[in-house]
């Protein structure tokens, strides 16, 4: 613990000396790029998008082909799209009975995937998105190190970007929310690095609308600019002059107290009215995993702050490290970086181990303002190069080869490593499955449970395992066997636990009658260990009958 306390705390300071520099100098930053350089658009940005959608698209659907375990999300969001697709309120049965999504997590911008997915109603149309979401964020980071660094700079530093292991975990993770907050992130950090203020904040704004802890990164955002433009405005007074730039320091002031304000206020509005008004308890049960910060009689002390902050100290050192170094750590340099802070403060808040570390999707929005702080924190070091240099940019002389301004040698040593880190990081994350061929098979229990899935009608109501949940999803009123969200659904696909083949299947009815009190189900279609279970009579109807609950089990035909 003392040496990641050191690391820590050598980190912060150099945070800190990167933020006095920053703001040290005027809002506006280094010196707008050469005309023309800024005026067209770079060819190579759009085809890196096209790569990267095509990897992760791939990853995410030969996934979803092969049922693999995870895709209980896949089937939340599935249910949530098309509940809103076919303008209903987003009750997800697989959360639980009548479960309003809106109650879990305030996340309605992922209804812009509705009409899509009317055309086109399928799990895939999800993960399709999701993938176009993440390849349309590389044309920000692209211009914005074109902009100021170059353009061969730009396309080393956006095709690290895009094979970035944070945006690889979170396609791998089938289908979050976050998804749409990784473009929104990249343009509007994009529009700061290129000091354009008004444009980051269009961009911010719906930012809110992605999930309720997004509303505290919109306010780190307006904060970073807020702070920027009043510096610069304090020294434009004390130099007598006006600021060089077209855009004054009162529009930073303007905007970033906006973005403070309206995040900050979101956050509040939807952790404490919003969500509770649909949740079925009227809480927002995240609160459970705030420890001392949280709202269950927890008794608040600095000291367990700090005893629950640094607990489990070297994953989170670890998770942190991770994160700077597809950026060789040139984050640091820049006061962008400091918008990635809130958010990894309240992850490594939590008691819930599953947000300390690099798995899952938790680490996606980092991803842009890592790159995006890396390449103004280069910009910054090539023009304070140039500042330094009464003739023009000082050379750096490495023979055999012919001089190079440092301010260049910078950025190309900088886009290198980038380059490097992420194809050393390829092989341990899931891009590396592009080139597996199990990534490609079908597996003999994934067929048999396709088949059963085959012998569930459209638009009835059924209960799956895991797995299965997805594509049930898409086409009828589907709850998950664990949390039993609809009452005596019409249809049973479950794929029974571990050793099932020496489990008689009269043993497996018995468990789903079990779990359906008084209902009577018959076995209709059995493949290995997968079962398909149709209602025969519902819990009323078996009180009333004695006959349909004496009748023996048996094989049904199928519907």
């Amino acid at each position: 613990m003392e040496i990641a306390g050191a690391v820590f705390h050598g980190m912060t300071a150099s945070v800190q000396a990167g933020l006095r520099h920053a703001l040290s100098r005027r809002a506006d930053g280094p010196p707008a790029p050469a005309p023309g350089r800024a005026g067209r658009g770079d060819p190579a940005a759009w085809l890196i998008a096209f790569v990267t959608f095509a990897a992760y698209t791939t990853i995410s659907v030969s996934r979803y082909l092969r049922l693999a375990p995870g895709t209980w999300d896949l089937g939340i969001y599935t249910e949530y799209v098309s509940r809103f697709a076919h303008l209903q309120a987003p009750v997800v049965p697989i959360k639980g009975h009548g479960f309003n999504l809106l109650g879990d997590h305030f996340t309605p911008i992922v209804a812009l995937i509705a009409p899509f997915f009317r055309l086109f109603p399928t799990p895939v149309t999800l993960l399709v998105a999701q993938a176009l979401l993440t390849a349309i964020s590389v044309v920000p980071v692209c211009r914005a190190a074109r902009d100021r660094l170059g353009t061969g700079a730009s396309r080393a530093i956006g095709a690290a970007y895009g094979l970035s292991w944070g945006l690889q975990q979170m396609v791998y993770f089938a289908f979050h929310e976050v998804a749409f907050a990784v473009p929104l992130l990249a343009f509007c950090l994009s529009a700061l690095v290129r000091r354009r203020p008004r444009a980051a904040a269009l961009w911010a704004l719906p930012l809110v609308f992605v999930k309720e802890d997004q509303g505290i990164t919109v306010a780190a955002i307006g904060l970073v600019m807020l702070a920027a433009g009043m510096v610069a405005r304090q020294r434009a007074r004390v130099n007598r002059a006006g600021l060089a730039q077209p855009r004054p320091a009162r529009t930073w002031i303007r905007a970033g107290g906006l973005l403070a304000g309206w995040g900050t206020a979101w956050s509040l509005l939807a952790i404490t009215v919003i969500i509770p008004y649909f949740n079925p308890h009227h809480q927002y049960r995240y609160w459970g995993d705030a420890g001392v910060l949280g709202a269950h009689g927890s008794i608040f002390s600095v000291t367990g702050l700090l005893a629950q902050f640094t607990h489990a100290g070297q994953e989170k050192l670890g998770t942190t490290l991770m994160l700077l170094l597809p950026v060789a750590f040139l984050a640091l340099g820049s006061p962008l970086v400091l918008i990635a802070i809130p958010g990894l403060a309240l992850r490594f808040l939590s008691t819930h181990a599953t947000f300390w570390g690099t798995g899952f999707h938790y680490n996606a929005p980092v991803m842009p303002i890592m790159f995006l702080a890396a390449i103004d924190a280069m910009a910054r070091i090539a023009a304070r190069s140039a500042r330094h240099s009464p003739a023009g940019p000082r050379p750096v002389r490495a023979p055999p080869g012919p001089a190079l301004p440092a301010g260049t040698v910078v950025t190309r040593l900088g886009a290198s490593a980038m380059v490097v880190a992420a194809a050393g990081l390829a092989v341990s994350f899931p891009i590396s499955h592009l080139w597996q061929p199990w990534n490609y098979l079908i597996s003999p229990w994934v067929r048999a449970e396709n088949a059963a899935m085959a012998r569930v009608p459209d638009g009835v109501t059924v209960e799956a395992s895991e797995t299965m949940l997805a594509p049930l999803a898409a086409r009828d009123d589907t709850s998950w066997i664990k949390n039993r969200g609809i009452s005596d659904p019409r249809y049973i696909v479950i794929r029974a636990a571990r050793h099932r083949s020496r489990q008689p299947p009269a043993r497996v009815l018995r468990f789903v009658e079990a779990i359906h009190p008084g209902a009577v189900y018959r076995q209709v279609f059995k493949s290995g260990d997968v079962y398909v279970f149709r209602r025969v009579a519902s819990a009323w109807q078996a009180g009333r009958d004695p006959a349909a609950r004496a009748h023996p089990p048996g094989v049904l035909p199928a519907p």
